[in-house]
Parts: C-alpha cells; sequence; structure tokens
C-alpha cells in the first residue's frame, strides 16, 4: 500500500471550491481545512449569505466556497452569467482574485439529479486543471465528481472497501449512511481523511488508473466516469467514489510515496 502523508505547512495560495449543495460540501470542507489544515475559510452561498472562519492576518492561503445558481451541473455552464456575475461579486465586494486562484467543481454523478451525460463528458473533457485556464469557461477549473454523491467521501472515511459498496442516488446512500450513527461528516479527522485518500487510491487501482497527470486530469476523469457509467448501465447502481482527494493531492497538502 503507498504511504500518504500531510503537509500542513503548505502555502496554497487562494483556493477556490464550488459546490453545488448548499450544505454537505460546505461543512466537509469547513471540517478539512480550518480543523485538519489551518487555513482562513469563507464561504458564499446562493442564498447571498457570506461568513467567514478562521480569520488570519493577510493570509498567504486560503480557501473560498461558493455555490452554483442550482444543484445541477449544467449551472457550470454558466450560460446565464451567474458565476461571471459571482466571480465579480468576490473580486470586488470580498477582494478574492478569482483569476489567481486554483479553482475545483465538486459536483454528483448522481443520474436522478444530474441526467445529461453530454454535460458531463463536455465539462470532463474541458475542465482538466485547477490553475491553467481552458478554452471553453475562458478560466481555470478541475471537476472532480463524487458517484452517486459527495456522502462517498464521508463513507470512505470510515468504511473499508468503499468501491465494492453500489448505490443508485445519494438519498439512498445518505440511508445507508444514517444507520451507522459514527460514520457523519463531524467525526472527520486527520486520520478519516487518510482513510478516505487511501479508499479513492484503491478504486483506481481496480478501475485500472496507476498513473494520473494533475496538470491535465481529464483522461484519467473520463476514464473513471465511463467506468462508472458502464457500470450503472448494467447493474443501476454507481459504485462508491469520491474525488475530493484529488484536490488535496493538487494542492499539495497531502504526499504519496510507493
Amino acid at each position: 500500500m503507498s504511504s500518504i502523508t500531510f503537509n500542513k505547512d503548505k502555502r496554497i495560495g487562494k483556493v477556490l471550491f464550488i459546490v453545488e449543495g448548499l450544505e454537505d460540501e460546505m461543512y466537509i470542507l469547513h471540517k478539512i481545512f480550518t480543523q485538519v489544515f489551518d487555513y482562513q475559510y469563507e464561504k458564499l452561498n446562493r442564498l447571498s449569505k457570506y461568513k467567514p472562519y478562521n480569520v488570519k492576518d493577510n493570509p498567504h492561503s486560503s480557501i473560498f466556497v461558493i455555490n452554483t445558481k442550482e444543484s445541477n451541473i449544467k449551472d457550470i455552464e454558466n450560460t446565464d452569467g451567474y458565476l461571471d456575475e459571482l466571480f465579480t461579486k468576490l473580486i470586488n465586494d470580498y477582494k478574492f482574485p478569482v483569476d489567481k486562484a486554483a479553482i475545483f467543481y465538486i459536483f454528483d454523478r448522481d443520474n436522478k439529479s444530474n441526467t445529461n451525460t453530454r454535460t458531463f463528458e463536455k465539462l470532463i473533457k474541458n475542465l482538466k486543471s485547477s490553475r491553467d485556464p481552458n478554452d471553453y469557461t475562458y478560466t481555470q477549473g478541475l471537476l472532480l465528481l463524487s458517484y452517486p454523491s459527495i456522502e462517498s467521501f464521508t463513507a470512505a472515511n470510515y468504511i473499508d472497501n468503499t468501491f465494492e459498496i453500489e448505490m443508485d442516488t445519494g438519498n439512498s446512500l445518505k440511508s445507508y449512511l444514517h444507520h451507522f450513527h459514527k460514520f457523519t461528516n463531524q467525526k472527520i479527522n486527520q486520520d478519516t481523511i487518510l482513510s478516505a485518500a487511501h479508499e479513492m487510491l484503491r478504486a483506481l487501482t481496480n478501475i485500472g488508473i496507476d498513473d494520473y497527470n494533475l496538470d491535465d486530469f481529464s483522461a484519467t476523469n473520463l476514464k473513471v466516469y465511463e467506468y462508472e457509467e458502464n457500470h450503472y448501465s448494467i447493474y443501476k447502481k454507481y459504485k462508491l467514489l469520491s474525488l475530493l482527494c484529488i484536490s488535496l493531492l493538487d494542492l499539495g497538502l497531502i504526499n504519496i510515496e510507493d
């Protein structure tokens, strides 16, 4: 098994997470970046509620989390200008340099709520780097999916071989985890995140992925997506997998040694 270590002194600059959920994703990211790591964290949800946490003086590293307009992958396409307006608001009102930030899009591949496969394929191919602009949105951004939902990350914090568990929807997975009162986001810590990272790597290996390029994650992302879609087409369920830990690898906050 690969050895995974944490790099808690890493300067990561400005980091923007764009998520679809109002609660779970924001809570998980808050837990990771203020309690496991010690970074300034700010959130602005789609209800225009802003709140800073763990505020630092002139922080060299900070996290900002925002919502898309609705809980749907199509909102990343930004056809109504919502994200552009939100980026402008971050720059003007909160002095957050969006153009210089690493950007991650955290979304669910729940076939009941996000149904447009063409949209997924297009975004996977284009949102391939957290820091390098693409020819689609003309901004940087890396799309990281959870199958079927962000609760797969929660499960991976506590359950061994989570990739062998199958669920059709995020709601089904929530109900499953609800039966295990100790498997909660509130109990996430450094040790459980270590487990989640190992579970993600084990899942990638099972898919046939032993290497990947964080500067252009599209090929790996597409291989995972096609594997999960093929599995769903046969069994009507996804194998539990969240790629959230890729963001920690990309930021240099966790290191992998064989």
